[in-house]
């Protein structure tokens, strides 16, 4: 059977379930995470989402303030957003209280954001002793899924360490735990309680003990993503947008690419997503969006897919 490849890692039932039994604390996977990225303090959230509403209440909003997103934000950042404040989108942005800026697929276009920014690092996987708050901001929101492949758990990190005290405290006052976790596994198998879990999940915030096991495995593997994501970014990069820096310790899921092709013929090569919209950040601030082919070069693809893909690509730049 043909694979595909979508912008992120698949998480797996069997991979969240197996290590259930191996339980680490969460002060744990924080101390860590804090080793490997000292500049910043990390809180372990439930997922990524949930990082991002615990970002916005200690920021003091409420529904009143503004919130300025990307123009294709998904609908878990719009949710997220609107259990606190009230999301905008496109040039009204402007009018925001605070953005949530984000890092789109890992690259940093924006680095000098005002400090109260939340950037949005979702699916950035950073190398170990990477600087953190790249566009000087004053939260940064990790997904665990997008650049693990777990099952659950998201990582806000903070400035300083009071600032993430208080946020720990009101992550472990929040409900949330096993049997949300158990709901989130069947999701991924059932689309009816995928719809349950999303409503629920932005309201959520702490994690069971069952969940840790698998985070903590997959971060002692994360030196291993590295490897592979650098690699993999080798092999594509020659084809990438021309005005995007090459990425040295923030790595992306994927290498925005150019080439006139079919949307059937881009889903053909193994990219399920198809085509999508990528924002380039000018110098004067200003913005455009691009229609591109995201080819994912995250640890789920193999090196065979990629050269073959690479090769195609060669033969199509050529004519």
């Amino acid at each position: 059977m043909k694979k595909n490849y979508f912008l992120w890692s698949e998480p797996s039932l069997l991979r969240g379930l197996f290590p259930s039994y191996r339980f680490t604390s969460t002060n744990e996977i924080e101390n860590k995470l804090k080793k490997m990225f000292p500049s910043g303090f990390p809180i372990l959230c439930s997922s990524g989402r949930t990082a991002l509403v615990l970002a916005l209440i200690e920021s003091n909003l409420t529904r009143v303030d503004l919130v300025g997103i990307f123009p294709y934000a998904s609908h878990c950042v719009l949710e997220s957003i609107s259990r606190v404040a009230t999301p905008l989108a496109g040039n009204s942005a402007i009018k925001a209280s605070i953005r949530v800026a984000y890092h789109q697929w890992g690259y940093v276009q924006e680095k000098t954001l005002e400090n109260n920014a939340i950037e949005d690092c979702v699916d950035s996987l950073c190398v170990p002793g990477a600087k953190l708050f790249p566009g000087g901001g004053r939260f940064e929101v990790w997904s665990l899924p997008k650049i693990l492949g777990t099952t659950s758990g998201g990582v806000l990190w903070c400035k300083n360490e009071e600032t993430a005290k208080k946020i720990r405290y009101l992550r472990d006052s929040r409900k949330g735990g096993l049997f949300h976790w158990l709901l989130r596994l069947l999701a991924l198998k059932i689309e009816a309680v995928n719809v349950y879990w999303h409503g629920a999940e932005s309201d959520k915030g702490s994690i069971s003990r069952f969940q840790t096991g698998e985070i903590m495995i997959a971060i002692k593997k994360w030196d291993v993503y590295v490897k592979e994501r650098l690699n993999n970014l080798e092999k594509i990069w020659p084809f990438a947008l021309e005005f995007l820096d090459k990425p040295v310790d923030r790595l992306p899921s994927v290498v925005p690419i150019f080439l006139d092709l079919s949307e059937r013929e881009v889903k053909n090569y193994g990219i399920s997503s198809g085509y999508r919209m990528f924002e380039r950040v000018k110098d004067n601030n200003e913005r455009e969006l691009l229609k591109v082919i995201p080819v994912p070069i995250h640890h789920d693809v193999t090196e065979a897919w990629l050269d073959d893909l690479r090769e195609k690509f060669s033969h199509i730049h050529l004519k």
